[in-house]
């Protein structure tokens, strides 16, 4: 390369090849194209173009997700860059570093220099900085070839470090152009925190000596801290039975004698009946939302002292009002200093296996039906599925399916747990795929969420990308229905009235693209999956259900389908069913 004429695009190409993953998502325009042309002639650099730039961000997302690396992508002003928020959004709620750089009208050009409050002054001109100031760690709108030079290392230690999550920065075209001083340093600074800054003094063995029924929760922050293993050996070793959030679920291992699963309104029965049972309750790095206590939090571990530690101050705070709440403020990165050499005699984990044996018989009984049923249509396809593989699954009925039966084994399975969105599980496959070429990727999708990136199908045949594709088709917004038939006497309006599926063999075939239609276990059982890219369509009853689940006003152990008077009559404690009965609790 040039270095007379090297220019503030190049500069932001080679920070992308030395400090990212090296590839940038993308898709193309007017005030993005010096920097997409500059990536295109680094030879270190590589781009990937989407058909949308939502598709994008959630693609980069999936990159930290699976490699630890930083995903990025890149938009022009204006659509482009507002296109980006709901996959910024899925970063930003999961503290998933990603790094996502807007080109933007000409200084010359634009509002601040017209020096009138326009709504716009250069073509496309949008003030996209101040749209995800809300849901990033950090957007600016650079201002000079010297401050995007200063500001690129910065980002990437913004993005890592602490509670991680998304930065932007916005680009003008003249600064795009403009040449680098031969002065100025390309070191990049890599990111991260290098010692403990928070200090803690607690002793944790003698939370635990000090219970009777101590329960762990680890959380995504423990995973993403990479903690999550160091913790659940410490409670293997010590005796004490813990569970999960969904976004620790798969950095564990699931076939543990003590790990009881995972937690919340959709959570495990077991998971749900040990917390509610507990004492003592040890949450590392889970924020503890409403999908994990419900929207009655009194209700939640009525029993028990609560000990949260979390490195985000402003998650704590939101305890301050409860009484039985502990909160300290930790990096879980230093999760040792915390265990340390701890001594604990505990005997409750023998006693927790028995009282929840009952209840994992309830949940086992109440799946099986004569009709194709999603759980075990799920587990047959896990059964044909090689080892190591990635899974990525979407959000509504079919999330749950995938997470209430996936059986333990090696593969990793995620999420876009916090926003959730339709059509997320499309463009994270693609970006897994992209950045693990040698793993098999499996992409779960519901009906309704195929829908909204269905464009990029194109993507995956452009760059031949050998995805399996499962919807997961119960002809309707699923857990929207099951929402109306409990509170909405049935009214399915705009969730089945209304809601229309296209035929997904002939989408297929538009994309040159093999496809099967499965309707019943024989037929999934025959079903041999072809090596390249393909869809496979699991058509079920329009009434398939979501079991268990916590329904409306009511706290996490008491779940449909409601467990029996004679199951609850052997359990040690009385459970509260509505708030009104918590009065009432005596342990």
């Amino acid at each position: 390369m040039d270095k007379s004429n090297y220019t503030g695009a190049d500069f932001i190409a080679d920070f992308i090849a030395d400090q990212c993953c090296g590839t940038a998502f993308l898709v193309t325009g007017g005030a993005c194209a010096y920097i997409v042309d500059a990536i295109g002639r680094n030879p270190k650099s590589n781009y990937v173009c989407f058909q949308h730039e939502q598709a994008a961000a959630m693609a980069a997302d999936a990159v930290w997700r699976t490699t630890g690396k930083i995903g990025v992508t890149i938009a022009t002003s204006g659509p482009g860059a507002t296109n980006l928020i709901t996959g910024i959004v899925c970063s930003w709620f999961d503290s998933i570093p990603t790094i996502h750089i807007t080109g933007q009208v000409n200084q010359a050009e634009s509002c601040e220099v017209i020096g009138a409050n326009v709504r716009q002054a250069g073509f496309q001109e949008t003030d996209i900085v101040s749209m995800v100031k809300s849901v990033t760690k950090f957007a600016k709108k650079v201002e000079s070839i010297d401050e995007l030079v200063e500001i690129l290392p910065k980002i990437l230690k913004i993005a890592t470090s602490g509670r991680m999550g998304p930065v932007l920065i916005d680009v003008p075209m003249n600064i795009q152009k403009m040449a680098v001083k031969q002065n100025m340093s390309k070191k990049f600074i890599t990111g991260g925190q290098n010692n403990n800054d928070f200090a803690l003094e607690i002793d944790i063995a003698d939370i635990v000596n000090n219970s009777k029924r101590p329960v762990v929760l680890i959380g995504a922050g423990a995973a993403l801290s990479g903690s999550a293993r160091v913790i659940q050996f410490w409670c293997e070793e010590n005796n004490i039975p813990y569970v999960s959030s969904w976004g620790s679920l798969t950095y564990l291992e699931r076939a543990a004698k003590l790990y009881f699963g995972s937690i919340g309104v959709y959570g495990s029965s077991k998971a749900n009946w040990l917390v509610q049972a507990s004492d003592c309750l040890i949450v590392f790095g889970s924020r503890l939302d409403n999908r994990q206590r419900t929207g009655e939090p009194q209700g939640f571990a009525p029993f028990a002292k609560i000990y949260v530690f979390d490195i985000d101050i402003e998650e704590l705070n939101k305890f301050k009002k409860f009484n039985n709440y502990h909160t300290y403020l930790f990096d879980l990165k230093y999760i040792n200093k915390l265990l340390g050499q701890t001594s604990i005699n505990n005997q409750w984990s023998t006693y927790s296996l028995q009282i929840t044996s009952d209840i994992k018989e309830e949940f086992e009984s109440s799946v099986s039906n004569n009709e194709f049923n999603p759980y075990k249509a799920i587990r047959i396809l896990q059964s044909k599925f090689e080892s190591e593989s990635i899974i990525v699954s979407d959000t509504g009925a079919n999330l749950c399916w995938v997470f209430q039966s996936y059986l333990p084994d090696t593969s990793f399975l995620f999420t876009a747990g916090g926003n959730s969105p339709m059509g997320y599980s499309l463009p994270a496959a693609i970006g897994a795929k992209l950045v693990n070429s040698s793993k098999r990727v499996y992409c779960f999708i519901g009906d309704g969420g195929l829908q909204m990136n269905l464009q990029e199908l194109q993507t995956i045949q452009a760059y031949n990308l050998p995805i399996t594709i499962i919807i997961l088709n119960n002809f309707g917004y699923g857990i929207i229905k099951q929402f109306q038939d409990s509170n909405l006497e049935k009214r399915y309006y705009a969730s089945g009235d209304g809601y229309t599926t296209p035929n997904f063999g002939a989408i297929a075939k538009a994309y040159n693209i093999s496809y099967s239609a499965i309707q019943s276990e024989y037929e999934l059982h025959e079903l041999q999956i072809p090596n390249g890219v393909s869809i496979i369509e699991l058509q079920f009853s329009v009434n398939s259900l979501i079991v268990p689940k916590t329904e409306s006003n009511h706290f996490i152990h008491d779940q449909f389908p409601y467990i029996n008077k004679d199951s609850i009559s052997k359990l040690p404690y009385k459970y509260p069913k509505y708030p009104s009965e918590l009065l009432s609790i005596q342990d």
